[in-house]
């Protein structure tokens, strides 16, 4: 390679024309790689801001350091321009034009999409933009609530996924027979069991907001406050809304990464083998029975036990709200969550919970009959405390044996004496700790366990005297 290059060298060597007269040429020399790096990152980003869905792609990497504190900080955050501009094809800019002859909609234009239509766009955005700008229709004031579905499916729950990668699940409204509440739209983010956006839905008519009057009644204090409304008969209305939605969207991740994980989907419903189902709702569970399963004599042992737990103040133990006997289920409060034991303190404290409920129910004779780390949940929002639920085993003292529960979680004269005591329970504590999710217990404990777990009845200690036991040891 030639150490001095003439300007005559390089257009030789470019095959490119002999230089003319009264003509500049200039000559640049860059070092060698430093170019290709920068062009190639110019034109990648242009490629970026190009591609025909990367304003979604905008919405889902954006990372909400900081949460609005207040109502204001949250109707500025709503009402924000996008950062990555929606593209709008010829048609779609050509209605929005239309409507926008008095200049009204200039602004929302401006924070939603690129000013300059193209020529085509991706089914994606084509078809969340066509929901939006020009629906199929939004019913007439006698239309029912399930013609409104397709409109707010639309402009809501297929919007959220596809900006936000979650999911939507809609539910039965049974509050007018139960009491129970569950929103109708529950979207829930990625893979979490949170749900961050919830949906109340109401045929034409006054507006209503079940959700929110829920809210206000709840143990917790919500405070609900109204941001904004947005009339969705109306282009302006939901374009605005379209804008709210989508920078909503950007708070999901922040949010969920804030509340404790949950073992079950909010507002869901689970099925156990032996065919209860069990649905979530704002702050109860609605235990239904099988036909399969003698609902009738559960429902009314249900009544008797809570009824003589209440009377006598039996502490850390579901609450009975109601039951219908007709549609097979019971309402139960609070809702829990199943969170065992992570360490020895822990394991301590539910202990304790569970023995002073143990103590009162002892008192007065009546029995559990089926603890499990299963039954055992942790209170919402009050730390390390717990409480027992499922009571459909629960009996007085004594009882009859039974044949249909399991040999190896319960104690064996349930399965194999005539009668058996409140003393069954007390095996039962030697199961929870058997089965705790660590194995490395201390000594006390271990011995606490080996006590409990005596196949004679007799030979096993008091809940009272366990509890003496724990609280000796959580002290110490």
């Amino acid at each position: 390679m030639k150490a001095t290059w003439t300007i005559k060298d390089v257009l030789d060597a470019n095959h490119l024309p002999t230089p003319q007269s009264r003509q500049v040429h200039v000559l640049v020399v860059v070092p060698e790689g430093a170019s290709a790096s920068k062009n190639t990152r110019k034109r990648k980003r242009m490629e970026d801001e190009d591609a025909p869905d990367a304003w979604i792609k905008a919405i889902k990497d954006e990372q909400v350091t900081a949460l609005p504190l207040t109502c204001e900080d949250l109707k500025e955050h709503l009402e924000r321009a996008l950062h990555v501009k929606v593209p709008v094809n010829d048609r779609l800019f050509q209605i929005m034009s239309t409507k926008n002859s008095t200049g009204e909609l200039s602004s929302i234009l401006d924070k939603l999409f690129e000013p300059e239509p193209r020529e085509t766009l991706s089914d994606i955005t084509a078809g969340i933009l066509g929901g939006v700008i020009d629906p199929l229709g939004s019913g007439s004031e006698f239309a029912t609530e399930d013609t409104y579905h397709h409109l707010w499916d639309s402009l809501i729950a297929i919007l959220l996924r596809r900006v936000s990668n979650g999911n939507f699940r809609r539910n039965t409204n049974v509050s007018t027979s139960t009491g129970l509440y569950r929103p109708d739209l529950c979207f829930y983010y990625k893979n979490s069991n949170v749900c961050v956006f919830r949906g109340e839905e109401k045929a034409n008519g006054d507006l209503q907001v079940p959700a929110i009057r829920k809210n206000e009644m709840t143990e917790r204090g919500a405070k609900v406050e109204i941001i904004d409304m947005y009339d969705l008969g109306d282009l302006n209305g939901r374009l605005s809304f379209l804008l709210a939605v989508l920078n909503l969207s950007t708070l999901f991740r922040p949010v969920v990464d804030l509340i404790q994980p949950l073992d079950i989907p909010e507002y869901g419903t689970i099925e156990r083998v032996n065919g209860v189902q069990i649905a979530f709702a704002e702050d109860c569970v609605v235990k239904t029975y099988p036909q399969s399963m003698p609902s009738d004599n559960i429902i009314r042992n249900l009544r008797d036990l809570h009824r003589r737990m209440q009377r006598h103040s039996v502490p850390n133990v579901v609450v009975l709200k109601n039951t219908n006997m007709k549609k097979k289920h019971v309402k139960l409060a609070p809702i829990g969550l199943l969170s065992p034991p992570e360490n020895t303190q822990q394991l301590l404290m539910a202990l304790r919970d569970i023995l002073k409920a143990l103590v009162a129910l002892h008192a007065i004779n009546l029995m559990h009959r089926d603890l499990r780390w299963e039954n055992v949940l942790k209170y919402p929002e009050e730390g390390d405390k717990w409480f027992l639920i499922d009571f459909d085993e629960g009996a007085s003292s004594p009882a009859a044996k039974v044949t249909h529960l399991k040999a190896e979680s319960h104690a064996p004269e349930i399965l194999s004496s005539s009668s058996h005591t409140v003393k069954v329970d007390i095996w039962s504590v030697g199961y929870l700790l058997k089965t705790s999710p660590f194995q490395d217990l201390p000594p006390e404990l271990e011995s606490i366990k080996a006590q409990c777990l005596q196949k004679n009845p007799s030979s096993r200690p008091t809940a009272k005297s366990l509890l003496t036991a724990i609280e000796s040891l959580i002290e110490s």
